[in-house]
């Protein structure tokens, strides 16, 4: 099992600070910014839990993670006097994709938003899928039993 598995948290927990820069004229942030929020958190997730970030696994590995479905609910706005924790969560892994459930809580507690991405993996310059590596496997699977026994229900790992 590799150190980084160990280490990294389970439920993991991307933090960030909300800037002027993300919002709009409405003076909260901007709708299109959080899907940028839970790809970043989600990336931050990749080097955590499988060892690489995306330009690793393009460049050095030739995999490729594209995001063929992505779904987000709006619960709560977000301003730049909020910080933002995005829970990453693995609701389900399969052949040669992989579904997260992402939760994003401004620092007082209240969810802001929810949403649910599905990334395939690839042979990165034919776009052609791939079945997830081993070691990702044992590392999801790890990352997700960790979640379910810390009572996170949605992590529910490997389904074929």
């Amino acid at each position: 099992m590799s150190r980084l598995t160990e280490l990294a948290p389970a439920p993991f927990v991307h933090h960030r600070v909300i800037n002027w820069g993300d919002t709009d004229a409405a003076r909260i942030v901007y709708t299109g910014r959080f899907l940028d929020f839970a790809l970043e958190a989600i990336e931050a997730w990749f080097r955590a839990v499988v060892g690489y970030g995306w330009y690793e696994m393009n460049m050095d590995l030739g995999i490729g993670t594209p995001f063929v479905k992505a779904g987000i609910d709006f619960k709560a706005p977000l301003t730049p006097r909020d910080g933002l924790r995005t829970i990453v969560l693995v609701e389900r892994a399969g052949r040669a994709s992989i579904t997260f459930k992402v939760i994003g809580e401004r620092d007082d507690g209240v969810c802001s938003f929810a949403g649910t991405l599905v990334c395939c993996v690839v042979a990165a310059g034919e776009m052609k899928p791939v079945e997830i590596p081993a070691d990702w496997r044992e590392r999801i699977d790890h990352y997700t039993a960790r979640c379910l026994e810390a009572g996170h229900e949605i992590a529910v790992g490997h389904q074929e």
